[in-house]
C-alpha cells in the first residue's frame, strides 16, 4: 500500500471580540458606587475630649446578707450577689475541733456550713467584685 496524504479538517470556531469593556448594567436596586479619589480629604480632624468620671466610694454596710449599693464599675444602683468562700474561721473551728477530740469527721462540719464561710459580693449587672465580708 502506498502511502496516502490525508488532510485532516479541523473545525474551527470564531468568536467575536467586542471592543467594549464590560459594564453591569444598572438596575434600579443595584445603584452605581460614588465616585472615589486618591486624594485626602480637607475635613478637619475632629478634638476628642476625654472626661473621667471621680471615683465612685462604695458605701454600705456588707454583711454576710446581699446588701443595696452602688456598683463602682458600672455604676448603677444595685443588690448585691453573695458567694460564700472557705475562709480563716472555718479551718480554725475545724483544726480545734480536731484538737478536742472530735476528729471521726465532725471536725468537718465547720468547712460546710455556710454561717463560718467568708462573704464575697458581686455586682448583679457587671459580675465586678465588690467587698468581701471576712468572718475572722
Amino acid at each position: 500500500m502506498p502511502c496516502e496524504k490525508r488532510e485532516v479538517m479541523i473545525p474551527m470556531t470564531v468568536f467575536e471580540t467586542n471592543p467594549e469593556p464590560y459594564a453591569p448594567k444598572e438596575d434600579c436596586c443595584c445603584p452605581s458606587a460614588p465616585p472615589y479619589s486618591c486624594h485626602e480629604s480637607s475635613i478637619p480632624a475632629e478634638t476628642i475630649y476625654v472626661v473621667s468620671q471621680p471615683p465612685i466610694i462604695v458605701a454600705g454596710i456588707f454583711t454576710s446578707k446581699p446588701a443595696g449599693t452602688i456598683c463602682p464599675c458600672c455604676r448603677q444602683p444595685i443588690t448585691t450577689e453573695i458567694v460564700y468562700r472557705m475562709g480563716r474561721l472555718a479551718f480554725l473551728l475545724s483544726a480545734a475541733m480536731c484538737c478536742v477530740g472530735c476528729n471521726m469527721g465532725c471536725c468537718l462540719i465547720p468547712l460546710f456550713m455556710k454561717r463560718f464561710k467568708d462573704v464575697d459580693h458581686y455586682c448583679p449587672c457587671c459580675r465586678f467584685h465588690i467587698y468581701r465580708y471576712n468572718r475572722l
